[in-house]
């Protein structure tokens, strides 16, 4: 029964993510915390289930990465990934109904930062302010899956192409994925291997979700479907706070 949950909630956060470019981590942590999987399981199978749909995004995008501005976002990245997985070990014995409150939480900042990324910030940003963003988003993809607004943040900022702004995104995601589950597999008490059996269980449910958000994607106005998907994401972030 966890793995049909696993299945469903990833391949309807794949749909969503597939459409809009965002919002895997912020759909699928707090329904598998709330099907009975721990934060690190949750967090676990979210990761992997977005380095599945990156790995297809950053080949079929190679062309477009930016790769001077995604080596300093890496490299931060890289090194604050970990700080986001200690706080989260550090969780790790609060009972599921007391982590529930602060995964919505994490979800409504995310969709305030989203909302925020969409109204832009101006033409350029100075280097700390940069450093200091992806030191954000490296925290919160380690703590709760969920780096990608502060990432949106700074593109819009930027004023990216969109090509480019897919390949910036997904190239962070897959080079940083793999850390972060190598902590979580040694150094967390609740994860186990059969975690990363599930999700390699669930790719094809994850693909066909990623194909079928695409499509819906290109049918749909841009605007709609993000009005669409925050809508869903502040209706699941007040669920699990209350």
């Amino acid at each position: 029964m966890s793995i049909v949950l696993a299945g469903v909630i990833l391949f309807f956060g794949s749909i969503v993510q597939g459409a809009i470019g965002f919002a895997l981590g912020m759909i699928a942590v707090p329904l598998l915390v709330e099907a009975g999987f721990s934060l690190s399981q949750s967090i676990a199978l979210t990761t992997l289930a977005i380095g599945i749909q990156v790995i297809f995004g950053a080949w079929k995008l190679r062309a477009d990465i930016p790769w001077s501005d995604v080596k300093l976002a890496a490299i931060v990245r890289f090194l604050t990934v970990p700080i986001g997985v200690l706080i989260l070990l550090l969780l790790e014995d609060v009972n599921s109904a007391d982590v529930k409150p602060l995964v919505g939480i994490g979800v409504l900042i995310g969709v305030g930062i989203r909302a925020l990324a969409r109204r832009g910030i101006g033409s350029d940003l100075p280097i700390m302010l940069s450093i200091g963003i992806f030191a954000l988003s490296g925290i919160l993809q380690g703590l709760v899956a969920m780096g990608g607004p502060p990432l949106v943040l700074w593109m819009t900022a930027r004023d990216f192409p969109a090509r480019q702004a897919r390949a910036f995104t997904v190239t962070l995601f897959l080079l940083n994925a793999p850390l972060q589950v190598l902590l979580l597999l040694f150094l967390s008490r609740t994860m186990s291997p059969d975690v990363l059996l599930i999700a390699l269980l669930l790719t094809p449910l994850i693909y066909l979700g990623t194909i079928i958000g695409l499509r819906i994607g290109d049918q749909f106005s841009k605007r709609a479907l993000n009005h669409l998907a925050l809508a869903v994401l502040v209706a699941i972030a007040i669920n699990a706070i209350i």
